[in-house]
C-alpha cells in the first residue's frame, strides 16, 4: 500500500483517538468531581447536624469518593506513563468497567515502555495518599475512611502490579508475566491484602 493510501487512514485514526481521549477524560472528570462534591456535602452535613444518620452517609460517600478518585488517578497515571515512554496506545471511546482508559498493545511496545506504564500507575495512588492529609484534615470518621480507601486502592495496585513489573525488569515478557499473575490468583489476593492494609490504616487513624 502506498503512503498516499495510508495517510488518510492514519489521520482518521488520530482524529478518532483525540475524540476518544476527550470523551473519556470528560467522563472521568465529571465522575471525580461528583464523587468528591457528594462526599464533601455529606461530610459537612455530618459536622453541622451531628446526626448518626449523617455520619453514616458521610462514611459511605467517603468509600465511594475514595474508590472513584483512586481508580481514575491510577488509570490516568498508567496512560501518562505509557505516553511519556512513547508507547503506542489505543484510547477507548468510553471507560471500560468504569475505569479502564486505554489498550496497551504488547506487540507494538517494548519492555521499557511497559515498565514506564506500570510504575507510573503504581506510584500515583501513593502520591494521592500523601497529598490527601495536606488537603483534608483527617479528624473525623468520614475523612479517615476516605484516606483509608485511598490506602486500600494504592496497596491493591501495588500488591498486584509490583511483582509483574519486577519480573519484567528482570527479563520477563510483560504480557506473559501479567497473564501468569492473573492465573495465579494475584488479583484476588491483592484485593484482600489491600483491604487488610486499608483496615489497619483506618483503625490507626
Amino acid at each position: 500500500m502506498s503512503p498516499d493510501e495510508t495517510a488518510p487512514t492514519d489521520a482518521a485514526e488520530a482524529k478518532k483517538q483525540r475524540r476518544n481521549l476527550s470523551n473519556v477524560s470528560t467522563i472521568h472528570f465529571v465522575a471525580a468531581m461528583a464523587a468528591i462534591t457528594l462526599w464533601g456535602a455529606a461530610d459537612a452535613w455530618a459536622i453541622v447536624s451531628d446526626w448518626w444518620l449523617a455520619r453514616g452517609v458521610a462514611v459511605i460517600n467517603a468509600v465511594i469518593a475514595g474508590t472513584v478518585v483512586a481508580g481514575i488517578v491510577h488509570e490516568w497515571a498508567h496512560y501518562t506513563g505509557a505516553r511519556l515512554s512513547g508507547a503506542a496506545t489505543q484510547v477507548f471511546d468510553k471507560p471500560i468497567n468504569y475505569f479502564f482508559v486505554f489498550n496497551f498493545p504488547f506487540d507494538r511496545n517494548d519492555r521499557r515502555q511497559f515498565l514506564w506504564m506500570s510504575w507510573a500507575g503504581i506510584a500515583a495512588p501513593w502520591l494521592l495518599v500523601l497529598a490527601t492529609p495536606l488537603l483534608v484534615p483527617i479528624d473525623n470518621p468520614s475523612r479517615a475512611m476516605l484516606l483509608a480507601v485511598l490506602v486500600t486502592r494504592a496497596a491493591q495496585a501495588a500488591f498486584f502490579e509490583v511483582p509483574v513489573a519486577l519480573r519484567t525488569a528482570n527479563g520477563g515478557e510483560p504480557q506473559r508475566e501479567l497473564e501468569q499473575r492473573l492465573k495465579a490468583g494475584g488479583l484476588k489476593n491483592a484485593r484482600y491484602a489491600g483491604l487488610a492494609v486499608g483496615a489497619v490504616a483506618f483503625l490507626a487513624m
